[in-house]
């Protein structure tokens, strides 16, 4: 009879599971096969890998028999087929391995220690699952900062348990002494110790009997007394660590005797950007330009580990971090500001001096993207896109008020804005009346102008105040100055200069009527 499909009758399985007493046992074609006892997980994926090699039974009826996924099923076969038995056993817990910590999420548990100085490793566990929402053991932090010579190996162990550590932790009485020259030096006495007495470790017992042989044997500057990370800094500071940057900091003393910093925050109200303080965004704007950087874009060249350094911190603001600060700098409006602002701090402290004013307006070039006007490039001879820097430099040549304005903009209209911007200035700074009066404005050919003359001179209002005194380089000179005899040149002006011998230069007075 072939047809054995009676209702309510199922066939015999071949494999059967059964669960009783505390033991597993595997029935094949109703002989017994294996037994173990019940939650064995390694037997059961045995079990599963044997009953395929010997044939007697498919994934998918081993897969129904022990309860397992398909998949489940197919990797206990392969593993065994590739590994063995070490394939199909768990492995053992504790501390994820290297390859199972994602390096993003090393790099974060980095990124709390070194930037945002949180050593304890409860407090990193935690910022982790605040910021990030990553759920990661201690002792897989821990092995995480020993990787990368921070923290203490969790292999070091006291009495067959693993001791925690403080990060970059000492005893509290071992002071961190650099003993370079061998491991002979003896310690210094505390102040207010008795003779003969030292102070012992609060471990107690032969820990600490052993922490005080070993300070008489090799003395607190012993490199046996510090931990692996500290060694590691020990041993670079002996070596000197290179840092391409690090002679930007022979600015720090000039930057904190003129008040380059506080005069920056009397202006600008923004504390802090995208965590880094406006001290900090201030210093990295001002060594790029220290170390030529010739514009933003050009400061991704920069090693942000090193730049760091002259900002106090770990790695210095990314190129997008800049531009984002700079365009709220821009919303605020106060670039000309700050500029008056520096003026007078450079007035005050006498990196300028009152006197002359040498007012010029090169041309500074725009290669950007955003339709502006141009203007002439006087070293090209060509017109350009850009914007003119109306610069003013004292008799010294130190520059210390500027205006950028736009290349529609003459020089002719800025010099009577600079002289009224320099006398306000002068004024706060202290500068009398009389020598406010006396001002000497020296400018070139560009200015040639008799309305500016008149202005000048106070004429524009009659018979008025004289504004300053003024010297310009003569327009079309080459005309007729080489019509005038040597023996007409009866004065001479002494001239003294600072890094090389006075020389006398003769001159003359004469007068000539402007056409204008």
């Amino acid at each position: 009879m072939d047809d054995v499909d009676f209702p309510g009758w199922q066939p015999e399985k071949s494999i059967q599971v059964i669960e009783g007493n505390g033991l597993t046992r595997v029935m094949v074609r109703g002989q017994p096969y294996m037994r173990w006892r019940s939650g064995d997980e390694e037997c059961v994926r045995l079990a599963i890998a044997q009953l395929y090699e010997c044939g007697l039974g498919t994934e998918e009826d081993l897969a129904q028999a022990f309860g397992r996924h398909l998949r489940s099923a197919q990797r206990y076969v392969a593993d065994f087929a590739g590994e063995g038995m070490q394939g199909l056993l768990s492995e053992r817990r504790g501390p994820k391995g290297g390859w199972k910590l994602r390096p993003e999420l090393r790099g974060k548990i980095l990124l709390i220690v070194l930037r945002e100085g949180i050593c304890k490793l409860e407090a990193i566990q935690q910022r982790l699952k605040e910021a990030w929402q990553e759920e990661v053991s201690l002792p897989s932090i821990q092995q995480v900062l020993a990787d990368k010579g921070l923290g203490e190996s969790t292999s070091s162990s006291r009495g067959g348990a693993v001791v925690q550590g403080e990060l970059f932790g000492l005893q509290q009485e071992q002071p961190l002494v650099l003993g370079l020259e061998g491991e002979g030096i003896q310690p210094a006495k505390e102040v207010g110790a008795s003779s003969g007495q030292e102070k012992e470790t609060a471990t107690g017992g032969a820990g600490a009997a052993a922490n005080q042989a070993g300070r008489q044997e090799g003395g607190i500057g012993s490199r046996r007394n510090y931990s692996s990370a500290q060694r590691v800094y020990l041993d670079q500071l002996e070596q000197g660590a290179y840092n391409t940057y690090a002679g930007g900091l022979l600015f720090a003393p000039l930057l904190a005797r003129y008040n380059v910093l506080p005069t920056l925050r009397r202006v600008i109200t923004i504390p802090t950007h995208e965590g880094y303080s406006l001290d900090e965004l201030g210093l990295t704007l001002f060594y790029l330009d220290v170390f030529a950087f010739r514009s933003m874009e050009d400061f991704k060249r920069a090693y942000p580990e090193e730049f760091g350094l002259l900002l106090g911190r770990a790695q210095s603001a990314s190129l997008f971090t800049l531009r984002r600060f700079l365009h709220k700098v821009r919303k605020l409006g106060q670039g000309e500001a700050l500029i008056d602002e520096f003026a007078l701090a450079y007035l005050k402290s006498g990196l300028a001096a009152w006197g002359v004013m040498y007012i010029d307006g090169p041309f500074l070039p725009y290669y950007g993207l955003y339709p502006i006007s141009k203007g002439w490039h006087g070293v090209r001879q060509i017109p350009m896109k850009g914007s003119y820097n109306f610069l003013a430099v004292d008799e010294r040549f130190a520059p210390w008020l500027f205006l950028i304005r736009s290349s529609s903009e003459d020089l002719l209209q800025k010099i009577p804005e600079l002289m009224a911007k320099a006398k306000r200035i002068g004024e706060q700074a202290g500068v009398s009346p009389e020598r406010l009066d006396q001002l000497i404005v020296v400018f070139d050919r560009e200015g040639y102008s008799a309305e500016l003359y008149r202005y000048l001179d106070g004429r524009d209002e009659g018979a008025g105040k004289r504004r300053a005194l003024f010297i310009r380089w003569a327009k079309y000179s080459d005309k007729w100055v080489n019509d005038l005899a040597e023996e007409q040149f009866n004065r001479v002006a002494q001239v003294i200069y600072e890094i090389r011998k006075a020389e006398a230069i003769p001159y003359l007075e004469t007068t000539r009527t402007m056409s204008q």
